[in-house]
């Protein structure tokens, strides 16, 4: 956690300057908002995107979260100029400071909820660390995804972790060492993205996936979540005990009650994620 319970209760006072949210029932999106720039971001966009972050992750009334991008490009990784020299960051002051530094890839994981990315433009260098962090990357046909770091002779790191939990070592170095660019599809077949679409589908194929999100119990996915980010480190002959613990938090929850009486009335469960 990146920001204190009391600085997210401060949220609807912070004027966001790099991003932009919105919450419309249990849907909340944020917009990467850096166009002039193709959105590459700043430090005080990423503290921006892990405060949004954060906030979502504690409201309950959150099931879902929506990053998508204005203008051409959906993110062209970090500003370099602006992380050579920091004094060019423009600060929001009236954002809280962070407890710690901010590593993007934590924020989302800190999350515990499904968020997809609807990606429009293209997708580099650290742009990876934001929809590699979604649980689904939705992508119009044409899109772009390359890592050219190495063209400019640096190496992906922060990007590398990302991608090794999407995809096998040799594909991922492959992507670093080569610097080329790889299209939606060729994305698609390397798990980057998870569902292709087309600049003339793709608001009805996210909405039609965001319901499909919110027909289900957010309580149970939420402990989804909350066990694949736990279980694996612990000792293996732990590890189903710990699971099973889990399923018993499940099945005793108000959803679980809610989902069988719904399913035995033949009728759509009223969920209360809890």
């Amino acid at each position: 956690m990146f920001y204190t319970n009391s600085d997210i209760q401060r949220f609807h006072s912070v004027e966001f300057q790099l991003i932009k949210t919105q919450q419309d029932g249990n849907l909340f999106t944020i917009t990467l908002n850096r166009a002039e720039k193709r959105n590459a971001f700043t430090p005080t966009m990423l503290r921006e995107l892990a405060f949004a972050l954060e906030f979502a992750h504690q409201s309950n009334d959150i099931w879902c979260v929506l990053i998508q991008a204005e203008g051409p490009a959906f993110c062209a990784g970090m500003d370099l100029t602006i992380f050579q020299n920091p004094a060019l960051d423009i600060k929001n002051e009236s954002l809280p400071k962070p407890t710690k530094e901010i590593t993007i890839g934590d924020a989302f994981k800190n999350l515990e909820k499904p968020c997809i990315a609807k990606v429009e433009g293209s997708v580099l260098a650290g742009g990876f660390l934001i929809i590699g962090g979604c649980s689904f990357v939705i992508s119009v046909d044409d899109a772009l995804f390359g890592l050219p770091e190495v063209k400019r002779g640096i190496f992906p790191m922060q990007v590398m972790a990302t991608l090794l939990k999407i995809m096998p070592q040799r594909k991922a170095m492959e992507m670093a060492i080569l610097g080329k660019n790889y299209l939606a599809k060729e994305a698609f077949e390397l798990g980057i993205v998870t569902h292709l679409s087309t600049k003339e589908t793709i608001n009805q194929d996210t909405n039609d996936l965001i319901n499909s999100i919110l027909e289900n119990s957010p309580f149970a996915i939420k402990k989804g979540f909350e066990a694949i980010n736990n279980f694996q480190n612990l000792p293996e002959n732990e590890q189903h005990h710990y699971l099973l613990g889990i399923l018993q938090e499940i099945r005793e929850s108000e959803d679980a009650k809610e989902g069988i009486l719904a399913f035995k009335e033949k009728r759509k469960p009223d969920w209360r994620n809890k």
